[in-house]
């Protein structure tokens, strides 16, 4: 240890363990030790420590058991049993070093639901902890304990199981001293002749709770106990009358008294679960309407004149009969960002005549933005007819409606998101299909891309199509429907676990993708994967999620995620707000196929977004938009009003 120690265990918070793990503050205390959240300063990640207990250090069959919780852990290797890094000794104090879980515990939630959680949830549950305690099984390790207080659930309701404390690896004939919490505890553990039945008892338990809200029994430790040996707990359909009847049966049959008349192993607890899922119907599908188009409203016209244009128009000919020269404006064009007046030559007028009056141009309009070139094709009906255009950009530019946008997407059912428009006046778009992250530079003041991405997802997908997922403090679209509620709280890694879930049910269905799955489980009928978002006809939706500063959250989240999100329908859309600040910059921007840099304030900001100059001179409500690292084009940026995104929320939650 870098402290000397003191007799008391609250002053480890400071200390580091063999010169690498730093303790900082203690997250719980039990017989067999306490629990401490830590730096691993080698790795720089953070851990969950524990140390025994300073004052049983003599006790040495504690110390053994101590011990054995790491090596029991450590050995099993499933991603529902929580994962030892390291077990050593710091100066003769024994410790071990776990995964940090970020979640709550399931006797937390419990106190939270009085009277039972979901159907859904408490399936999605048990199938993860049956699958946990099989492993656990297959390397004959019981766990003795199973109880809510040692569940740990992480976002997306995916249990952990926590403290082997007591754990037990099976000795053929042997007995074993009765031990255990008694309101989960099986009859023949309480007599000291637990096997893996034992675990599946106490399983059996925590779904009675889950399900009615209430423990089987009630009362004292010797009471309980005695009625776990002679009693029959009420079924659960006295509590609650919708109980699905093989859920109900299931639980029933795992708190037989005698081991032999429950279920024989995990692994059919796991079926069991998974066929009580896949024949709940849920309930119906409604039809579901897409927002009218009508809620976006259309932008300023193209070919709209406005009385500052035209004054311009007067100037500009102006000067050019002053200089005595064959030539007029004939016409203008006004679009979001600047006004293209067309100056039609004479016969024998010669382009560099009115290009030599760009100075007198920008003195009379007082536009120092003003520039002239030639025009391929003049408006003219005659053919042949040159003309020169002169383009002056608009100090403020012209909002440009996301509606008028969307309206020109070529597929309806298209997977998009409008961004706004190219210099030759076409719709340009977000195609997750083509380019699934979508990385944004900078920050666009009342153009705010994020804000349009989500609106235009939101326009042209129903929840059941496309769920969205936000690492993004106070967004306005918090309350549609598509907000996945499981990723509350800690959204990235709940999101990196439900991409490695995915993975796991294209394994077991031998498909590639999500795409390939969703029309294997469409034709069949089913099954659908447990946890799925979805249902029979969408099994998994894709996901967009979307961070509002990519400053603020893991990078290590953030490249896990484009790196194996694309195959199972998971994408993208953060912004980096600050490029110069951003350590990581480097690292993260090449996993983003498209980039969108914003106004910038340097030509090293704009080369972070993007990898070359440019935008460290773009005007409020542009931007340089790039794909698949080809030559970023510069685009007017859609934008959408508080009126329009009340009313798409309006549709959603009426």
């Amino acid at each position: 240890m870098t402290r000397s120690r003191r007799g008391r265990a609250d002053v480890l918070g400071g200390v580091t363990l063999v010169g690498r793990y730093r303790l900082d503050r203690k997250l719980g205390a039990g017989a067999m030790g306490e629990v401490w959240h830590g730096i691993d300063t080698r790795l720089n990640r953070d851990v969950a420590v524990k140390v025994f207990p300073e004052h049983s250090s003599v006790d040495t069959r504690r110390a053994a058991r101590f011990r054995a919780e790491a090596q029991l852990c450590g050995q099993i290797q499933h991603p529902g049993v929580v994962v030892v890094h390291d077990a050593n000794d710091d100066e003769g104090r024994l410790f071990f070093v776990m995964e940090m879980l970020d979640g709550r515990d399931l006797r937390a939630v419990m106190d939270d639901a009085r009277n039972g959680l979901p159907f859904d949830r408490i399936i999605r549950i048990g199938i993860g902890l049956a699958d946990a305690l099989a492993a656990a099984h297959a390397k004959k390790v019981i766990h003795r304990d199973i109880k809510p207080a040692n569940i740990m659930l992480l976002p997306g309701d995916r249990p952990k199981l926590l403290d082997f404390g007591i754990a037990k690896v099976l000795d053929a004939g042997g007995a074993t001293a009765p031990i255990g919490t008694p309101a989960y505890t099986a009859p023949e553990q309480n007599e000291g002749r637990p096997d893996e039945r034992s675990d599946l008892y106490s399983l059996g338990c925590v779904l009675y709770e889950m399900t009615t809200g209430d423990r089987p029994f009630e009362g004292g430790a010797m009471e309980v106990l005695y009625k776990h040996a002679t009693k029959q707990p009420p079924r659960p359909g006295d509590f609650r009358g919708d109980v699905p009847s093989l859920l109900e049966e299931l639980i029933l049959d795992l708190l037989a008294k005698k081991p032999e008349d429950r279920p024989q192993s995990a692994d059919e607890v796991t079926t069991r679960l998974r066929a009580i899922h896949q024949t709940d119907p849920g309930p119906a599908k409604a039809t579901v309407l897409l927002p009218d188009d009508r809620l976006l409203r259309s932008g300023a016209s193209e070919r709209l004149h406005s009385d500052v244009d035209e004054a311009m128009a007067r100037a500009i000919d102006q000067v050019l009969r002053r200089s005595r020269i064959d030539a007029r404006v004939a016409d203008y064009v006004r679009t979001p960002q600047l006004t293209r007046f067309e100056v039609r030559l004479g016969p024998n007028v010669h382009e560099n005549a009115v290009m030599a009056l760009v100075g007198e141009f920008v003195r009379v309009t007082g536009q120092d933005g003003l520039r002239a070139l030639p025009m391929r094709r003049s408006t003219s009906p005659l053919p042949g007819v040159p003309a020169i255009g002169v383009e002056v950009p608009h100090r403020v530019p012209d909002a440009l409606g996301l509606g008028d946008i969307l309206r020109e997407a070529p597929d309806a059912h298209a997977q998009l998101a409008g961004l706004g428009r190219a210099a030759d006046g076409t719709a340009v778009f977000f195609e997750p299909a083509d380019t699934p992250h979508l990385l944004i530079g900078g920050r666009g003041g009342q153009v705010d891309p994020l804000r349009v991405i989500v609106a235009s997802f939101a326009m042209r997908h129903s929840p059941h199509d496309l769920r969205l997922v936000f690492a993004a403090p106070g967004s306005p679209f918090a309350t549609l429907p598509h907000v996945v509620r499981q990723a509350d709280g800690d959204p990235l890694t709940w999101a990196v676990a439900e991409v490695a879930c995915r993975y796991d049910d294209l394994r077991a269905h031998g498909c590639r993708t999500t795409a390939q799955l969703n029309d294997r489980v469409r034709e069949t009928g089913g099954p659908v994967p447990a946890g799925a978002l979805g249902d029979s006809d969408l099994a998994h939706p894709d996901v967009v999620v979307v961070i509002d500063e990519i400053d603020d959250v893991s990078p290590d989240s953030v490249v896990e995620l484009t790196m194996e999100g694309r195959a199972v329908g998971f994408h993208v859309v953060a912004r980096m707000g600050r490029p110069s600040e951003h350590a990581d910059v480097s690292r993260v921007k090449g996993y983003f196929p498209a980039r969108l840099a914003l106004p910038l304030t340097s030509v090293e900001e704009s080369i972070a977004v993007i990898d070359r100059a440019g935008a460290e001179t773009l005007r409020t409500g542009t931007g340089l938009f790039s794909v698949h690292g080809g030559q970023p084009g510069q685009i007017g940026l859609a934008a959408i009003s508080d009126q329009e995104v009340a009313a798409i929320i309006g549709h959603w939650i009426t």
